[in-house]
């Protein structure tokens, strides 16, 4: 084998594995887009802001604090903290941002693995996901949580949270109101159950009434 294929062989590789890895990055960025789109709404961002902070294991006036502090939205937020928890600190990545640098290009730099970023964002939107619907479902226990763990949704805001595409703000609207229509349909439900149960109460159980004959109830 000569020189030339040699060469041909190691530039053909180098390329797909560059590639491989592009792949790998947009893969990522797109999971990440949904959390960042879903928290440009109010509530969203509640629930999002309850999903990451889990999924780090963080509090969420810290994360508010370091929000506010880089301009970073909760897609780029969760990146910083992988790094992080890779070695990186926190205070370096602020500073390679205030560089003009893009959480992006700093985890492309720092040897990011970004198939298993994409692996931990679509975990990260799994759990969102099913925090919006118990957020549907009963309100009040985040609203609880706020108290008791002195999250201001208020003050939970950046400009960043504005980097994110037309498309990914309408793919977060179908998600928000799909998992609010079934949250709907479940306390509609339990509401017509326990309606039918009053009712029943109220009448008698005609089933119940004629237990031990095999007979038909007549109403």
């Amino acid at each position: 084998m000569n020189r030339y294929v040699k060469f041909l062989i190691v530039l053909c590789t180098l390329t797909l594995a560059a590639s491989a890895f592009a792949d790998d990055q947009q893969k990522a960025e797109k999971e990440l887009h949904k959390i960042t789109a879903m928290a440009t709404d109010p509530t969203g961002r509640r629930v999002v802001s309850i999903t990451v902070a889990d999924a780090l294991e963080a509090k969420r006036t810290d994360l508010v604090l370091e929000r506010r502090a880089m301009n970073i939205n909760y897609g780029d937020l969760f990146i910083a903290h992988i790094l992080e928890k890779s070695g990186a600190k926190m205070a370096d990545i602020a500073a390679q941002l205030k560089t003009g640098q893009n959480i992006r290009q700093i985890a492309s730099a720092q040897h990011l693995d970004w198939k298993q970023m994409t692996l931990d964002a679509k975990k990260l939107n799994t759990k969102m996901e099913d925090n919006l619907y118990k957020h549907f479902i009963n309100a009040t226990a985040d609203t609880a949580r706020d108290v008791a763990e002195g999250y201001d949704p208020t003050i939970d805001g950046v400009a960043a949270d504005n980097d994110v595409s037309k498309g990914d703000i309408e793919e977060a609207q179908r998600t928000y109101l799909l998992w609010r229509e079934r949250a709907d349909k479940a306390k509609d439900s339990k509401l017509d159950a326990a309606t039918e149960k009053s009712a029943r109460g109220m009448r008698g159980d005609p089933v119940r009434a004629k237990a031990g004959s095999l007979a038909p109830p007549k109403y």
